[in-house]
């Protein structure tokens, strides 16, 4: 086997195992957090000081767990077969790989596919999801205050409120029964307190971003990072690629010797 051929098995075992351990350490997590949610939610807590997994419903952190599961599952056996077809040169494990691969390269494309020509129809929907949660916003701890802190959060750092503006908060009924007309997110903050604290009672251009929507904020965000984003994706195709290429490579050069040797006994015994 050639320098290209050992260059190519030594990458896709570093590759595969480093998706290997990530995916191992995705699918403990998520079985973590579906088995017993308190005590992962409290290390949590106390490794970043943060109460937002404590504050978060049941139900979201099931569906974060099963996620974690399947993706942690799914990475964790392809990489499985990435990484033991090239250690032991198994060209059937490398075939295998290589098809998976392939799949998930192409299942990316069609919905990127799917994203750029629904375009429009994407925008309308996502600010129809928007509106539709923003109508459990409260102003207390109850129930819904997985979207409270969601959007607590997002109007924090876009600095912006509401979908299009605060008045979408009049649709909350757990909001519209306080006096406040702006959540203390929407107002203008130094060192962590309120610039003005009449802000939630009376916000104005100067004391708060009222008039800005996260939806337009949401938008803005990704138009300035569209680079960032394109490059990225470019880069994990490219990758993806390469990986595919070099495994289908070493299953053409695990199966040449096999090939070479039924020839050469075969003119022996001629």
């Amino acid at each position: 086997m050639g320098c290209a051929s050992q260059c190519a098995k030594y990458f896709l075992c570093f590759f595969n195992f480093v998706f290997f351990v990530a995916g191992g350490a995705a699918l403990t997590v998520g079985i973590w957090l579906f088995a017993d949610r308190s005590s992962f939610t409290n290390i949590i807590a106390t490794l970043d000081q943060s109460d937002i997994l404590t504050k978060t419903d049941t139900d979201v952190i099931r569906m974060m767990s099963y996620i974690l599961i399947i993706a942690g599952a799914l990475t964790f056996i392809v990489s499985f077969l990435g990484y033991c077809g090239a250690m032991f040169e198994s060209r059937c494990l490398l075939c295998v790989y290589g098809v998976l691969l392939l799949l998930v390269l192409v299942l990316e494309c069609v919905v990127v596919g799917l994203a750029f020509g629904l375009k429009g129809d994407a925008e309308k929907g996502t600010q129809s999801f928007l509106k539709s949660t923003i109508k459990y916003y409260a102003a207390s701890v109850d129930q819904t205050e997985t979207v409270t802190v969601a959007w607590d959060g997002i109007m924090s750092q876009l600095h912006c409120c509401g979908v299009e503006s605060y008045l979408d908060f009049h649709e909350s009924t757990n909001w519209t029964t306080t006096n406040k007309v702006v959540p203390e997110a929407c107002c203008i903050k130094q060192n962590g307190e309120l610039q003005d604290r009449l802000c939630p009672l009376i916000p104005t251009s100067t004391n708060s971003y009222y008039q800005k929507g996260c939806y337009k904020a949401i938008l803005t965000m990704v138009e300035e990072n569209a680079a960032i984003v394109i490059g990225v994706a470019a880069g994990l195709v490219l990758i993806e690629v390469l990986v595919i290429i070099m495994a289908l490579y070493l299953a053409c050069v695990y199966w040449r010797p096999q090939h070479a040797c039924v020839d050469v006994s075969s003119r022996q015994a001629w």
